[in-house]
């Protein structure tokens, strides 16, 4: 075993494989304590230090603030307003005195719009964005909890692979010492151990691919997670094939209609446009503002015509543009435009989410046939295995069709495997097109680990 081990680390794939270990773990943290192996606290880590999911949730806070800005815009407006002014007259008769003035003003001035179809579209524009706004960060929170439990599964996968190739290796090996020792004995012929030899050399090389596989899918795993990985709980075998009860796929169909997130979406985004038209037919109608102000003024002059006093005024403003060159009819089309863009994008989306649930669920279903099939499987080519190498040792077997028996029993265990995977991975689709990824379906992946 410690020859094998030594041939191994000098292949040029191992060697840039432990390379790559070196650099992920300067990268991220391995020698420091790993705080987290199961599925739910790697989930909890990412919703706290996932760098990508909290600038999205900062956004989603100060989109937030759009409504209560365009709810602004429709109260009274007040303000102060003030001014302070200098002024000198040089008569050209020098028979004429100069004369000199300063003089200062200050006051409070309010607009209160009593007309403005524009500002109320804005507002109830601003009420449909922010939530659009919402569902953007419930669509980007599910994608955050798909890409976790996937990155989990994809780490286990590829364990899972390793340890059916150690299996295999193992027994292997075993079957090379064993041709040796025959071959030495001139028991065996050369071709026979040849076969095996190059069966083994196969079996290490896939090893070495697969463990480069695990260390790319943990520093996937890592990058989402904020957190080191080193060793995971384990997937339990066989697993819970009923995680979904049974039921018409028409059920599954209708959640993706009503659930379904990008739906909701595209119908909030059908609805902005809609205000959006609302809004340019406003620039159509009259735009009335109630405006007023009270004043204070002084005078270094105290002359009559520079008397010192206050004043008031009230009034109303009304903008009402007539001709614009063409630009609002345009506008409105533009707009009405949109709507439409947006009418066939809700119909489109509508349909790849129905698509989705259903190849989903016909996909789990199938992935549950699969795995009954290969468990089958298994333990048939687990006996034919067995049966060969008994059939060798009484000499009417070939070690070609010994090894070939073994070669297909231990791709068996690897179909099964990646049928558990399948089917898991496939859940979470489903559970995503219907509109139900949430927390609890990581509670549900993570039962099914020890």
């Amino acid at each position: 075993m410690n020859l094998y081990f030594k041939r191994l680390t000098q292949l040029p794939l191992v060697k840039a494989m432990t390379n790559r270990w070196l650099l992920a773990a300067l990268c991220t943290g391995v020698s420091s304590p790993i705080l987290a192996n199961d599925l739910w606290t790697l989930y909890q880590s990412a919703q706290q230090k996932n760098g990508n999911w909290s600038a999205q949730q900062y956004e989603y806070l100060a989109n937030q603030k759009n409504t209560q800005l365009a709810y602004g815009d429709m109260l009274p407006q007040v303000g102060v307003q003030g001014s302070l002014k200098r002024s000198h007259f040089y008569p050209s008769d020098d028979n004429i005195p100069d004369v000199g003035n300063g003089s200062g003003q200050v006051g409070i001035g309010f607009r209160q719009a009593l007309y403005r179809a524009d500002k109320w579209a804005t507002y109830e524009k601003a009420v449909l964005a922010d939530q659009a706004s919402r569902l953007q960060l419930q669509q980007q929170s599910q994608q955050l909890t798909e890409q976790i439990i996937k990155a989990y599964l994809n780490v286990l996968r590829a364990e899972a692979v390793t340890e059916s190739l150690n299996a295999e290796y193992t027994a292997i090996k075993a079957q090379d010492t064993m041709m040796q020792a025959r071959l030495a004995e001139g028991v065996v012929a050369r071709v026979d151990t040849e076969e095996t030899r190059a069966r083994l050399e196969s079996v290490v090389a896939l090893i070495a691919n697969n463990d480069v596989a695990i260390l790319t899918a943990k520093q996937q795993l890592s990058l989402l997670t904020g957190q080191p990985i080193n060793d995971l709980d384990q997937l339990k075998q066989p697993i819970n094939t009923e995680l979904v009860a049974a039921s018409s796929i028409e059920s599954w169909l209708t959640q993706a209609q009503t659930n379904n997130i990008d739906v909701q979406l595209a119908q909030t985004n059908l609805a902005i446009a809609n205000k959006q038209v609302d809004f340019l037919k406003a620039n159509l109608y009259p735009k009335v503002d109630l405006v007023g102000n009270v004043g204070w003024q002084t005078n270094t002059n105290n002359g009559p015509t520079y008397a010192d006093g206050t004043n008031y005024s009230i009034g109303i403003e009304m903008d009402w543009p007539l001709y614009t060159g063409g630009r609002t009819s345009a506008g409105l089309d533009q707009g009405r435009l949109q709507a439409q863009a947006s009418q066939s994008r809700l119909a489109y989306v509508y349909q790849v989410a129905m698509t989705q649930a259903s190849q989903a669920y016909l996909n789990l279903v199938g992935q549950k046939a699969t795995i009954k099939a290969q468990q089958t499987a298994v333990e048939a080519n687990a006996k034919v295995a067995q049966a060969s190498k008994v059939g060798y040792d009484l000499g009417v077997r070939s070690m070609v069709d010994t090894l070939l028996a073994e070669r297909q029993y231990y791709a068996a265990r690897r179909d099964l495997i990646s049928a558990y995977f399948d089917y898991l991975n496939a859940y979470v689709d489903l559970q995503k097109a219907s509109g139900n990824l949430s927390a609890n379906t990581v509670r549900v992946i993570d039962s099914l680990l020890q």
